[in-house]
């Protein structure tokens, strides 16, 4: 008999198969199957211990049970079942949570059941995972392993982790697959979601099986908070993240693609227009888009989703709006506002309860007349949750009894007096009815910081809002958002602010009833001109991550003020946002920054403003975006007028130094090296991009003796310099020189280099690198990290939607394949890379691999190739992704020498290095890596060797030589 739903203090069980999805998508028949087995086995062993089933959403279990030991005990019990099942091959995670509970209708709801499901989600298949409430209530019966504390979706605050040990079970898992560990941007949650369980299960349902969902509802409804927890729901299942574009700051629709591109790091196509280069690159993504905030631009977001959609793909879109977008196929999901049904236990008194806490810890609604007070609140404002949250804010200097008849008597006064749909009306009054509470003081804040975008900083507030006494701003903010009209993200190094949308629009129409808000917006972009100008000066050295993570963070109010400088015609302003965005942007590929300078040229000549050569020097990036003609002309013209005096340049020589990249780009070798070399002898090697261009140019010209020359100087100039950019930069250039002659000090350059990316987050060579290095380690290194580096380069030319590189890249991996004897991959790809004619022309080889791999297939070969040829290059390089993982997952059976103690080549050669006696140093300088590099490579040798210093090492060398010489012979 099944037991009945428990009350009171309870503990929740939750359980998920394991990539379910990718399951079922593979084998839909085995896995109905296997699904079988399994609920019957769950719900036998819950039923034994008395627990109460009351969700079976997707392929998992939500269980409640009337104490901590019998849901303990179903848990343990069901892994070894399942585990001992022969025909079954599921993985099952299973996540317990005790917690008081809020039942109703045999269900239940509240966080501590949010708490319970997104803990279950942190696991692997095969895990028990339990809270510190539930562990410290089973301290004496179970043993536990701790885990350290970890963020929740959804779920405010950290909380600590333990993992079931128990006999019979694994004890061995990969770390936990925390907030952090999946691709995307989605922000951290700084409150708990209430009373929308359910609607995120339904909703996550329908993304999971259709292409475009947009939540639909009124302004306050709390449409964006729900997208980011459907995002969070289903982040372990697209490979390719989850990423969430707001356009709230984007004011015209043809901006859209831009938006886009920006958030995605998509590299414009020259005259391609930036929404087909924009749907092309996403179309071959495993990955869910959130496009929030649709309604102000809706026709444009219409299009842009219409356009994404057509490609064939795994792209999935959830869209955010108050409509509708009207496309076929579009499941419409409405979000309504809570529930105030059920008096103090409804979802709405819930989320006030919630929300009133955090401004008044000791708030409660035991007694009837506060009960029935904040019962009426949340009735008064339609049960919008922003209308509660603005209402509950006011908890810290009302009781609920003087906000509900204050808030009662507004309503009743304007309710009838202003048209429009009754909730936007709810909201407007309820949001102007908090707004009139605040001192004039407070108000004008509010309005000033209505013109950002984004978001915005105390240094920004105070410019926008003229005032200088930053402890009077930072009393008032502290004020705004206790009252929940302005909100605080503490999470990075300095506060950052923000503004619900409906918030922000309603403080920016009062502003513009003052009659201040061209001024308000003229301080805005003063301030942004200023701020990217200064940024700039520290670009080019060790402060270049700070100067490029300020142009990504303000990156709308940047968009925004430029948009607003230019209609106004404040040239000179518009010109210090476009060029210095532009000059600091193009190096994190925001490349929308270049279409900003080029764009102002015509008017920033007519009004002859000082700093025009920095703005032709930025629009000189556009090489990168596909435009080299005119970016060589642009970049040209700076050179002039900083020549012919009178103007503010960027640097010495670098102006010639972007003409010259416009030149290579235009396929003139010739003149790239001239003026790379006209750089160098004009302004000397100490800018770290005059001196490497110039060793570019030589190697790639043949001149390898005169490139070998200058090649170590380039890379310590650029050290000197401290710009991670141009170390980079640097690194990628000696490895192209080194690989002419010297393999191994080629492959210590860009092994150098792809750790030295990762580590600066300089995404901008993290393919090139990553791509070139994988070439030589197929010749002449590794092919274990040949087919790492191969999945680090395709995934990143792949995002980024830079075509040209990702088929030089697909096209490198047969040689690989044919090493690996792989044959059948590599005859696949071969197959696809003959669609792409300039393959041969960047990989000549391929010709000669493809006769030695049908030479090995036989007739099999040419069936191979036709389904490769069938493949667009977007499905390429999903297949090349797959077959990389698959090659590294089950390694070809090769008979290969075993190296002593599983040395790598390199751990090899710095072992040599050790037994000679040289310092950390000197096998830095001998191999051509950073000294930090060379001890890391010590200290892992130490380790698999099993020695703990440098004497044994040596001593096992010497001995282990005799080894390695018989291997090698």
């Amino acid at each position: 008999m099944a037991a009945a739903a428990p009350s009171g203090t309870v503990t929740f069980l939750f359980s998920g198969i394991q990539d379910s999805t990718r399951l079922w998508d593979e084998s839909p028949v085995d896995m109905a199957a296997a699904v079988q087995i399994h609920d019957s086995i769950l719900r036998n062993v819950i039923d034994r211990h008395e627990g109460f089933v009351f969700a079976t959403d997707g392929d998992g279990f939500g269980a409640a049970f009337a104490t901590p030991a019998s849901a303990a005990g179903a848990a343990v019990e069901a892994q070894r079942e399942l585990g001992a099942e022969p025909n079954l091959r599921l993985a099952v995670r299973m996540g317990l949570h005790t917690g008081e509970a809020v039942e109703r209708g045999g269900s239940y709801s509240g966080s501590e059941v949010n708490r319970a499901a997104r803990l279950m989600a942190l696991g692997h298949g095969g895990q028990i995972l339990v809270s510190d409430a539930t562990a410290a209530l089973l301290r004496n019966r179970l043993t536990f392993r701790a885990l350290g504390e970890h963020v929740l979706r959804g779920v405010r605050g950290r909380i600590a982790v333990f993992q079931v040990v128990a006999e019979g079970l694994p004890t061995e898992f990969p770390v936990l697959r925390s907030v952090d560990d999946f691709a995307g941007n989605l922000p951290r949650q700084l409150s708990s979601l209430v009373g929308r369980e359910q609607l995120i299960t339904d909703a996550a349902e329908l993304v999971r099986s259709d292409r475009l969902v947009t939540l639909s509802g009124a302004g306050g409804v709390g449409k964006t908070r729900l997208s980011l927890e459907v995002g969070a729901e289903l982040a372990s299942e697209f490979a390719d993240g989850v990423w969430i574009v707001d356009l709230a700051a984007v004011a015209d629709g043809f901006e859209i693609p831009a938006a886009i591109a920006a958030v995605m790091g998509i590299t414009p196509h020259g005259d391609v227009p930036l929404l087909d280069t924009v749907a092309e690159a996403l179309a071959g993504r495993r990955m869910l888009l959130i496009l929030d905030n649709c309604e102000h631009v809706l026709s444009g977001a219409t299009q842009a989703v219409a356009s994404m959609l057509s490609r064939p793909g795994n792209l999935r879109i959830e869209a955010t709006s108050r409509e509708p977008l009207g496309l076929a196929g579009e499941v419409v999901v409405s979000v309504s506002p809570l529930s105030v049904n059920g008096g103090i236990t409804s979802d709405a008194v819930t989320l006030f309860v919630d929300r009133a806490r955090s401004v008044r810890p000791n708030f409660e609604v035991q007694d009837p007349t506060d009960a029935a007070a904040v019962t009426e609140i949340c009735a008064t404002v339609d049960g919008l949750p922003l209308g509660i949250e603005l209402a509950a804010a006011r908890m810290a200097s009302m009781n609920a009894v003087e906000v509900r008849d204050r808030l009662a008597d507004r309503f009743r006064l304007l309710r009838s007096t202003t048209p429009g749909p009754e909730r936007q009306v709810t909201l407007h009054h309820a949001v102007e009815w908090s707004y009139d509470l605040l001192s004039d003081s407070e108000q004008a804040l509010l309005r000033a910081v209505s013109v950002f975008a984004g978001g915005f900083d105390l240094p920004g507030i105070g410019a926008a809002a003229k005032r200088n006494d930053e402890i009077e701003v930072l009393q008032t903010l502290d004020s705004l958002v206790r009252k929940s009209l302005v909100i605080a993200d503490h999470s990075a190094p300095r506060t950052r602010y923000g503004m619900f949308e409906t918030i922000r629009q309603f403080a920016f129409d009062r502003l513009t009833d003052t009659g201040d808000a061209d001024a308000t917006r003229d301080r805005h972009a003063a301030f942004f001109a200023h701020q990217a100008a200064t940024h700039w000066d520290h670009w080019n050295g060790p402060r270049w991550r700070v100067a490029v993570e300020w142009v990504e963070v303000e990156l709308a109010n940047l968009r925004s003020a430029f948009r607003w400088a230019a209609s106004r015609s404040h040239v000179e302003v518009a010109t210090d946002i476009a060029a210095h965005a532009a000059l600091m942007g193009f190096s994190v590929q925001l490349f929308e920054t270049l279409s900003w300078a080029e764009e102002l040229i015509e008017d920033a000549v007519a009004a002859d403003i000082p700093r025009l050569p920095r703005l032709y020097t930025g629009a000189g990036y556009a090489c990168f975006a596909g435009r080299p003609d005119a970016a060589r002309r642009n970049a040209h013209r700076a050179t002039e007028l900083e020549d012919a005096g009178g103007y503010d340049s960027c640097e010495p020589g670098y102006s010639m130094f972007v003409e010259a990249l416009g030149h290579v780009y235009c396929g003139d070798l010739d003149s790239y090296i001239e003026l790379t070399g006209e750089v160098v002898r004009r302004y000397g090697a100490t800018r770290g991009y005059g001196l490497a261009s110039y060793v570019d140019g030589l190697q790639s010209a043949g001149r390898i003796e005169e490139a070998l020359a200058l090649t170590e100087q380039s890379v310590t100039a650029a050290r000197d310099l401290g710009n991670p950019y141009w170390i980079s930069y640097a690194l990628w250039i000696a490895g192209m020189a080194f690989s002419r002659a010297d393999a191994r000090r080629a492959l210590a350059a860009w092994d150098e280099g792809v750790a030295f990316v990762r580590e600066h987050r300089v995404q901008f060579f993290e393919g090139f690198l990553a791509r070139d290095a994988a070439r030589l380690h197929t010749s002449d290194g590794e092919p274990e990290a040949a087919l790492v580096l191969f999945g680090e380069a395709i995934a990143a030319f792949h995002r980024a939607g830079n075509v040209p590189q990702l088929v030089i890249t697909l096209a490198s991996v047969p040689a690989l394949f044919e090493r690996l004897e792989r044959f059948d991959a590599a005859a696949t790809l071969i197959g696809a890379m003959s669609q792409e004619p300039s393959s041969l022309h960047h990989v000549p080889e391929l010709a000669d691999i493809a006769t030695r791999v049908r030479g090995r297939l036989g007739a099999r070969a040419a069936e191979l190739e036709a389904t490769g040829a069938a493949f667009d290059l977007n499905a390429a390089a999903v297949y090349a992704r797959q077959q990389i993982d698959a090659a590294r997952r089950d390694p070809a059976p090769r008979e290969r020498p075993a190296r002593p103690g599983g040395l790598s080549r390199r751990e090899l050669e710095v072992l040599r290095q050790v037994a000679a006696g040289r310092t950390s140093q000197e096998i830095a300088a001998e191999l051509f890596i950073s000294t930090r590099t060379a001890e890391h490579h010590i200290a892992n040798i130490y380790t698999k060797i099993g020695v703990s210093n440098r004497a044994a090492a040596t001593r096992w060398a010497v001995t282990q030589r005799v080894v390695e010489d018989a291997v090698a012979g």
